[in-house]
């Protein structure tokens, strides 16, 4: 088989087990997508959607907020960078570069992930937040062992059978009520909670339920037969439940605990069916690839009644420090199940604001595990009395800024009132 054709496919393969870009409301925020992530403890008023209500109930929050747009996206895999790409595609492919590209797979696959998360006209109100946000989040995973035998077969008259494929999706808006309750001030600082009551309407849902193929190496090339299962939804509605604590020590220091979607559902209703592609390969090979005949491929669809999901959980747990015209942050994120935009594996995260400039915020970041491995955040806002527009771009699997095995970008503006007696906006002295 044409081996440029193969890396293609690939490709391919991985995109579609993924689905179209799609996360949670961390990326929609330029702020925290520039300081790696490193959020928790800091964000304030709306932005503590998605990260800790709690934090709505300390003293240092804005007196009122009117967000005007907020957007971002990330898109990264956990094996190629840009560069291997450019490099390999549209390629003959020599044994020496496949042996190349298989190295690069990890041993748990080729995972691909995508995110995206827009909000707009959010309103806060001292320690109350209505807030509208959109979000998806799409994650797929093709096997090493396929890519393996796409590369280089496997032996004369032997059958492999193998997963082809897992994938999930899920896109909603949710309408957020958040309110955070400070129960008084103590010798050492103050104590918050707070709890976000989420309406979510689900706007498409897919799950790779099965994904198999059996493969045979002939003489007159390859034999294949597989079947691909897929439950999908366009229509859906729930409920979600985000919670937390925050306390100030001091006038530097913040530290904040909180969990999002704690608990979730939705309840999907629109055209609920299980799709199931059925394929059969005959005789593959550089020759056959292009003949109609060699593939043979079916599509049969039938409806189901409606269905649940829920969405992937995450522990946010993070401490903030103001050093004169400095703001230190660090984070530790853990999701409680693996889901789409949610990874098991344990995140952790530096970041720092430099507000020197008064206008001109200054911003940079980095982080470990989870799915993106290394990120590195880059990013500054303009701050013009009480309008602020900030923007923001992080990349995945390198410390250096490049597009390398992913990257995020990230544009936020919105308008920030704080109490008189807060000191001026420009300054780190009171506030995050």
């Amino acid at each position: 088989m044409n081996m440029k054709r193969a890396f293609a496919t690939a490709t391919i393969l991985v995109a579609l087990a993924s689905g179209r870009d799609a996360h949670p409301a961390a990326w929609d925020d330029a702020r925290s997508v520039a300081m790696a992530g490193s959020y928790t403890a800091v964000a304030r008023g709306y932005n503590s959607i998605g990260f800790n209500p709690a934090n709505l109930g300390l003293s240092d929050r804005p007196r009122f907020q009117l967000q005007l747009l907020s957007a971002g996206s990330s898109i990264n895999n956990n094996a190629f960078s840009l560069d291997d790409y450019t490099r390999y595609n549209g390629e003959d492919l020599s044994e020496a570069d496949r042996r190349d590209i298989l190295a690069m797979i990890p041993s748990e696959g080729w995972e691909f992930r995508g995110t995206v998360a827009a909000a707009t006209l959010s309103l806060a109100a001292g320690p109350l937040v209505l807030s509208a946000t959109g979000e998806g989040a799409a994650t797929g995973t093709l096997p090493r062992e396929i890519v393996e035998l796409v590369f280089f077969g496997n032996t004369m008259g032997e059958t492999v059978t193998a997963g082809l494929a897992e994938g999930e999706a899920v896109a909603h808006a949710d309408i957020n009520l958040a309110y955070g309750y400070r129960f008084g001030e103590y010798g050492w600082g103050e104590l918050a909670v707070g709890i976000n009551l989420k309406y979510i309407y689900g706007i498409a849902w897919f799950d790779v339920g099965r994904s198999e193929t059996s493969l045979t190496t002939v003489s007159e090339g390859i034999d294949a037969d597989g079947s691909v299962l897929i439950r999908s939804s366009t229509g859906g509605r729930g409920m979600g439940l985000d919670a937390g604590m925050a306390a100030r020590v001091g006038d530097k220091w913040t530290l904040s605990a909180g969990i999002r979607d704690a608990a979730s559902f939705i309840k999907w209703t629109a055209e609920t069916k299980i799709t199931e592609y059925l394929f059969t390969v005959e005789g593959l090979n550089a020759e056959t690839a292009g003949d109609s005949t060699t593939i043979v491929s079916e599509e049969i669809e039938r409806p189901v009644e409606s269905f649940n999901s829920t969405l992937a959980p995450q522990v946010n747990l993070g401490a903030a420090r103001l050093c004169g015209d400095f703001l230190i942050s660090a984070d530790i994120k853990l999701g409680l199940k693996e889901g789409p935009g949610v990874s098991t594996r344990p995140q952790t995260a530096l970041g720092a604001e430099y507000k020197g400039i008064g206008f001109l915020p200054l911003r940079a970041g980095i982080s470990h595990g989870g799915f993106h491995g290394v990120s590195t955040g880059l990013g500054f806002g303009l701050k013009l009395s009480a309008f602020h527009i900030d923007f923001a771009w992080a990349s995945s699997g390198t410390l250096l800024p490049s597009l390398h095995d992913g990257f995020s970008l990230a544009v936020s503006s919105g308008l920030d009132f704080y109490a008189k007696d807060a000191g001026d906006p420009g300054q780190a002295s009171r506030r995050p």
